[in-house]
């Protein structure tokens, strides 16, 4: 695996070290796990460096320009325009997220007569939940991508005929939850490839991209239309033409149907501009949660004694499914706190994105990597990429013990943190996904104070929080043990456009028998 290469180069060249251009001599890449120097490249000297252009143009097709792919004043006026439209009632509405779960349920199907589940491929599973949510979330409508099982199995079969083509040309265009994942595949593959990335393309990629941004388009003229027309009503009680006739409040009400959008139309009077910045969005808040989400039940699994701790946990918060103790809203959510250090620690062995690089603008230093004992200066000269391992950064035993490899979520109880936990960055350029994830609440007071736009980042890391909180907690509930037949493999890490599993991860679930077996409990 990659991160086992690379594990094996930092313990030989030291936790900061340059790989350089045999004929010239120049630097070509310094590589890092050195939190000073991570802070000094993403907030301190945050100005010397930018993203790699290789970014914007891996994923042009799909997002365009946006607030994850511009540098500069591009993308401060992105950012400035995105981080100010959120209404914390979103994040809060925990009713909205169990229509979704409810579909996860019926993906695990019915309990056998020995009350376990058939085997589900659990990524996949998540990865509908995740888009399901996420479009009903940005649109205000759900991409109800749950539905698409049986169409898979029927495009699998079909690609073994004659019409396959035909089928799959026809399942992308009727199916916006196929075609978003052939787009990312694509985006994928054009990300690994780095300069190179013109060479990921053709027809189904282009017209994975097409199907994607019509469906967005979509919602986005509904949301503009609707926003005009309550533009006319304002303007009309504003005058006392008809003030008996307009509730302000329910306008508001109105407007939140169409998701996200409705709050980011008046910033955005460019429609393409605007998808650009929702796309870039849906991609960041699908895709981590899903891939979060899977690595909690993998680490779960392979260690019962925490999930047997983390159950207790749960039942005594909220009870089961079907005789409740308290309900589940976002309050209660985040005061169970052995949930909260779960999922901490698990974004913190398997964070979404574990490699990530900035280049310099101009000559600058990195605080510390030089000399023998490397606790001096290091020269980092204009056009040289300084590229940071976020997953070996997590693993570090000078930073978290001899136990840094393994999973202990108790290791979070009273633990506070600096640069030597960056699972979404940090700085002004944090990833807005990176307040969609559960952690606990001194963490993300040291990361808000450093963050330049706490206000959008602490509304989108509440809402993951919500989320991931939630379905681990419903999913606990209701059934009290789980199993993977990919247990060996489970581990094996793979890069898509995140750290995900390399290989299908099948599970089972035991019903915790307060329905009768051999029914699908809904």
């Amino acid at each position: 695996m990659f991160n086992d290469y690379m594990h094996s180069v930092f313990r030989q060249n030291g936790p900061t070290h340059a790989i350089v251009e045999p004929s010239g001599g120049d630097t070509k890449t310094i590589y890092t796990i050195e939190p000073e120097n991570i802070k000094t490249m993403l907030h301190t000297n945050f100005s010397d460096y930018h993203r790699s252009r290789n970014m914007p143009n891996a994923l042009n097709p799909l997002m365009g320009q946006g607030v994850f792919t511009s540098n500069g004043k591009a993308w401060a006026h992105s950012r400035s325009l995105v981080k100010a439209q959120f209404s914390t009632q979103r994040v809060r509405n925990v009713a909205k997220i169990e229509p979704y779960v409810q579909n996860v349920f019926k993906e695990i199907g019915k309990i056998g007569k020995d009350g376990w589940t058939e085997p589900l491929e659990l990524l996949l599973t998540f990865n509908r939940f995740t888009l399901d949510s996420a479009t009903e979330f940005m649109f205000g409508t759900s991409a109800e991508s749950h539905r698409v099982a049986m169409r898979e199995k029927e495009m699998f079969i079909a690609k073994k005929k004659k019409r396959g083509v035909v089928a799959k040309y026809q399942l992308v265009m009727t199916d916006f939850g196929t075609a978003f994942d052939i787009a990312l595949d694509y985006v994928a593959l054009r990300l690994k490839l780095g300069r190179l990335w013109f060479l990921a393309d053709g027809f189904w990629f282009r017209i994975a991209c097409y199907k994607v941004k019509s469906y967005a388009d979509n919602y986005i003229h509904e949301a503009v239309a609707h926003a005009g027309e309550a533009a006319k009503r304002a303007r009309r009680k504003a005058k006392g033409a008809a003030a008996r006739d307009v509730d302000s409040e329910a306008v508001d009400l109105d407007d939140r149907r169409y998701g996200l959008i409705s709050e980011l139309v008046g910033s955005y009077p460019d429609k393409v501009a605007l998808r650009n910045q929702v796309m870039q969005l849906l991609v960041a808040g699908r895709d981590t949660t899903a891939a979060t989400l899977t690595w909690s039940f993998i680490l779960l699994e392979a260690h019962p004694t925490e999930f047997d701790r983390l159950q207790s946990s749960i039942i005594e918060h909220f009870g089961t499914e079907f005789n409740p103790r308290r309900p589940m809203t976002f309050e209660n959510l985040k005061s169970c706190v052995c949930l909260q250090w779960v999922i901490s620690e698990v974004v913190r062995l398997y964070p979404t994105g574990p490699l990530n690089a900035r280049k310099a603008l101009v000559n600058t230093v990195l605080p510390v990597g030089g000399s023998v004992d490397g606790k001096s200066p290091v020269a980092v000269k204009a056009g040289t990429t300084v590229a940071y391992n976020t997953y070996l950064l997590h693993r570090r035993e000078e930073l978290w013990g001899e136990d840094s490899w393994d999973f202990k979520p108790e290791r979070w109880e009273g633990k506070k943190t600096g640069w030597e936990y960056i699972p979404f960055h940090g700085g002004p350029q944090t990833c807005l996904g990176r307040k969609l994830h559960l952690s606990t609440p001194v963490r993300w007071q040291n990361v808000s104070a450093r963050c330049k736009f706490p206000m959008l980042t602490r509304f989108l890391e509440q809402h993951a929080m919500t989320e991931m909180a939630y379905v681990l907690s419903r999913i606990l509930q209701r059934y009290d043990r789980i199993s993977s037949s990919t247990r060996m493999t489970n581990f094996e890490n793979g890069i898509r456009t995140i750290l995900v599993p390399k290989h299908t991860v099948l599970f089972q679930f035991h019903s915790r028998n307060e329905k009768v077996h051999g029914e699908n409990i809904e």
